[in-house]
């Protein structure tokens, strides 16, 4: 038995300097990260958000998912169960490399489980398959047989299912109200997009009544303030906010974890730390706790023996440019000197197999006269000039 000795470290959101935790051998960091990150909203499978060079910006979610243009068949994609799960298995492969210990993802559930059982070695993972009463989306009956069925595979405690409506505006009532009633029953929790550029705290309340829920349900962008119902607990997404509206929550309040959306395309919640840091001067404490603790909290997942360790000081790794040296999820090592345990790659080998992976996505699901490695620079440009174009503090 040894310890991991850090500089400073972040601890359940808190900097604290001459930190010194147990660990089975001795470790030092620069900078240490406990339970580390978690990003609480991510679309492995989404390769082109429409958002692309010279697009528009759009008034609200409905009227961005009306007008896109999107340059990949969704659906098909979804349907490729080989490319859905290599795009899952890397957006796992980048979140640890990152320094992520926990990551809620929704998509196609298969698809998402296969990606990270591949992997060898994994962060945490809430699995939230989307439900949505369109053409290409499974009902929550379908959601419900498939979580049953895949459940066995992850009786450890890394992981667990749970059920994501889309939206308000995307599913029925009925089906809305079904996806509740099965995550009761499965003792799981429940996700949507919520308030994403129009206020819909009403509408939710009309469906599911007033609240408090028997499940706990984590609300998506909620860029709008508005009162949630009790047991609704609100996951920001700055940086996709800002791409799609030019605008995000300008306040905390209410705010419990972030999300990257879209990781295959912009990196997870601490690649791009410095955004909420900006928007919120003088919240430190409170910006590091929700990228931390949060999606810990919200979904309700053990954090022992999580961390994220560096060689560098904690101002890179607040200014996102900083990348872990040990990571560990669950007390096992599952990145060791920059690499990933079970495979080996380093995080620029992963980003040149997720560039390939998109391209082929374009390729092979491409709508229209697509050029594969054009759009896939294309969609990968969007980190850059997010964060160029993001509201100074």
């Amino acid at each position: 038995m040894g310890y991991i000795e850090a500089e400073t470290a972040i601890v359940f959101g808190r900097v604290v300097h001459g930190f010194r935790m147990r660990w089975r051998e001795d470790l030092w960091a620069k900078t240490l990260v406990v339970p580390g990150f978690s990003d609480g909203h991510a679309h492995p499978q989404v390769v082109d958000p429409g958002a692309g060079v010279g697009a528009r910006r759009w008034r609200d979610s409905y009227h961005w998912l009306s007008t896109r243009r999107l340059r990949v068949d969704e659906a098909s994609l979804r349907a490729d169960l080989r490319l859905s799960s290599r795009l899952a298995e890397l957006t796992f492969a980048r979140a640890l490399l990152e320094g992520v210990t926990l990551i809620a993802v929704t998509g196609r559930l298969e698809a998402n489980v296969e990606g990270w059982l591949r992997l060898g070695g994994a962060p945490r993972a809430v699995f939230l398959p989307t439900v949505m009463d369109r053409r290409g989306w499974p009902s929550v009956g379908e959601v419900a047989v498939a979580a049953r069925r895949i459940r066995r595979l992850l009786a450890d405690g890394l992981a667990r299912v749970g059920v994501f409506v889309h939206s308000l505006g995307t599913a029925r009532p009925e089906s809305v109200r079904a996806a509740m009633s099965f995550a009761a029953s499965e003792r799981t929790v429940m996700g949507m997009h919520l308030s994403e550029g129009v206020a819909e705290a009403g509408r939710l309340r009309e469906v599911l009544g007033p609240g408090p829920y028997p499940v706990r349900i984590a609300a998506v962008h909620c860029t709008e303030s508005e009162d949630l119902p009790g047991g609704v607990y609100c996951v920001s997404c700055p940086l996709s906010n800002i791409i799609l509206y030019g605008r995000t929550r300008k306040s905390l309040s209410g705010v419990l974890a972030f999300g990257s959306d879209w990781p295959l395309l912009l990196g997870t919640v601490p690649r791009h730390l410095s955004l909420p840091l900006s928007l919120s001067p003088g919240s430190l404490d409170s910006v590091l706790y929700r990228a931390t603790m949060g999606g810990y909290r919200i979904y309700n997942m053990p954090f022992q023996g999580d961390f994220a360790a560096y060689d560098e000081g904690v101002e890179r790794v607040l200014m996102g440019k900083a990348r872990p040296r040990f990571v560990a999820v669950a007390g096992r090592m599952v990145v060791d000197e920059g690499r990933l345990a079970a495979r080996g790659y380093s995080l620029a080998e992963v980003e040149a197999m997720i560039a390939d992976a998109i391209a082929e996505a374009f390729e092979e699901h491409g709508l229209g006269d697509v050029k594969p490695r054009v759009a896939a620079r294309e969609a990968l440009s969007l980190t850059r000039r997010a964060l160029l174009e993001a509201p100074a503090p």
